[in-house]
């Protein structure tokens, strides 16, 4: 009898976890009011003229059917070997300072992004931080470091240093050895592609992705919020399922939370019908024989990150995949994304919204040009709403082995056309 009731017990769970698995996917609302393969009614520029862009004090927007340039100041950062094009960090220091952690040098600018300073970052081998460095608005940086990778579940460790990143102490840990996946299964990998994103009050929010293995079983990206300054940690909270990874979070003038988020995964069948040809390469062809998202898409928060609103489209073309915000005091709205694949050379391109991300203008800023698909960028706002981006950039070529150690960054000093 014994035996029976744990054959019994062991289908019902086999026959749960089968459900869970077979569950559809969570929403996507796929109805962009604007296409981003050819922006402002003009052709993508070609490399050469993207190139010579990329080495000048301009950018170039196109709208309206015209393409101009937008004088701009570029400045190229110290050089770090170990960087690539994705390794891309900034953050603003309370006195206006810009700070931008590499590899192995840590880059600082009190001018607004026009010279730089740099020093040898040197840390102890207990000291294990992430890469991304916040700053609070007392000058506190904050750093949250977490092993990831297949089969770990120590927690993250929250550090702190008020030296500029000279030396740092633990501040506290984050428990996330219990993040189950959609289906209810335990996470087979962990990884904080993400990492720590600091809003204009001092509030700071931290991602993780979690997934089975292999990755098509499922995956969930997980929030946790502090307002202390990393001393507590509120989360954690459920953001989204799917393949949800990279990107940013920015407090817009209304109070709302406005995030961007890198979606991979299988289009599935409950998905809108027009998602399908947003998410194929240029040439049309599915990706290894089956149709995937491999998008930027956005989303909200009306309760400061304890829910998040159904994901949206934003960028039409597969491979336009990482995307960074920043927004201005007057509501504009920057979102920074990568082009992979085309149409035309690879490079940081800007999208602009004048209703906190509702709808998208009909305009686009070419920012940098690289030969290495994947370039990142990231952006801080001062004080007279200039935007300072910093975007990785290489021209040794397009393999992962090629561009580390051959990447530069460069500081663009810009702000959008007002209407």
């Amino acid at each position: 009898m014994a035996r029976r009731h744990r054959a019994v017990v062991t289908l019902l769970l086999t026959l749960s976890m089968a459900t869970a698995e077979a569950a559809e996917p969570s929403r996507l609302i796929v109805d962009p009011n604007v296409l981003t393969d050819r922006m402002g009614g003009v052709e993508v520029p070609p490399v050469g003229v993207l190139t010579a862009m990329h080495q000048s004090a301009y950018i170039l927007r196109a709208a309206g059917g015209r393409l101009s340039r937008v004088p701009v100041a570029r400045t190229r950062l110290p050089h770090s070997d170990g960087m690539n094009p994705q390794a891309v960090q900034v953050d603003l220091g309370p006195a206006g300072e810009i700070y931008v952690r590499q590899t192995e040098v840590f880059c600082k600018s009190i001018d607004g992004g026009r010279t730089w300073t740099a020093r040898r970052i040197a840390l102890p081998p207990d000291v294990e931080l992430g890469f991304r460095w916040k700053v609070l608005r007392d000058g506190t940086f904050i750093s949250v470091g977490c092993q990831v990778g297949n089969a770990v579940d120590p927690p993250a460790v929250v550090w702190a240093s008020t030296d500029e990143g000279v030396t740092w102490t633990r501040r506290a840990e984050i428990p996330i050895n219990d993040l189950p996946l959609p289906s209810g299964r335990p996470y087979v990998q962990r990884y904080v592609h993400r990492g720590l994103n600091r809003l204009r009050d001092d509030t700071l929010i931290w991602g993780i992705d979690v997934r089975d293995d292999p990755f098509v079983r499922g995956s969930a990206l997980y929030f946790f919020q502090s307002s202390d300054g990393g001393k507590t940690w509120q989360g954690p909270t459920l953001v989204r399922d799917r393949g949800a990874s990279e990107g940013g979070t920015v407090r817009l003038p209304s109070g709302r939370l406005f995030a961007t988020m890198r979606m991979g995964d299988i289009v599935h069948p409950s998905d809108p019908p027009r998602l399908l040809k947003y998410t194929q390469k240029v040439a049309g062809a599915p990706f290894n024989g089956r149709h995937r998202i491999k998008n930027l898409f956005v989303m909200d928060s009306d309760d400061d990150g304890k829910t998040w609103n159904t994901p949206r489209l934003l960028t039409t073309v597969f491979g336009q995949t990482f995307g960074f915000p920043a927004v201005q005091s007057d509501g504009t709205l920057v979102v920074i994304h990568d082009t992979r694949y085309g149409p035309g050379p690879p490079g940081s391109r800007a999208m602009i919204s004048r209703d906190e991300g509702k709808t998208w203008q009909d305009e686009v800023y070419y920012l940098d040009s690289t030969k290495f698909t994947g370039s990142y960028s990231a952006s801080v706002v001062l004080a007279d709403d200039t935007i300072v981006t910093i975007a990785g950039s290489s021209q040794a070529g397009n393999t992962w082995e090629a561009v580390n150690g051959s990447t530069d960054l460069f500081a663009i000093r810009w702000k959008p056309v007002k209407p």
